[in-house]
């Protein structure tokens, strides 16, 4: 698993948007994504590992998500908006590679 440490037991790993065209010519006309969305992982205040996933906001995101998306305002380092609210309550923002709580 390739993920990237954001500090304060998070990580992020990417993921990619490429559809097999054959099985879904529907999405010819949509271009590859390589970050098309990531998962954050965090280890939660029992030791238990919980992971979430957000989508960036693209054209191709546009057209195939309903939900909420996130802004990247820099891949390198990353900084989006608006924060991050897992299901499990754990709360923060990733600014310049790094999490930081909320």
């Amino acid at each position: 698993m390739n993920e990237i440490e954001l500090g304060h037991d998070h990580w992020l790993r990417w993921v990619a948007w490429a559809p097999d065209r054959e099985l879904n010519p529907q999405y010819a006309h949509l271009p590859d994504m390589p970050r098309y969305a990531a998962i954050v992982r965090h280890t939660k205040p029992d030791g238990d590992q919980c992971e979430g996933m957000i989508t960036f906001d693209s054209p191709v995101a546009r057209e195939l998500e309903r939900g909420e998306m996130w802004n990247v305002a820099s891949w390198d380092p990353l900084t989006l908006s608006p924060s991050l609210l897992c299901h499990c309550g754990d709360h923060g923002f990733i600014v310049d590679g790094r999490w930081v709580p909320a």
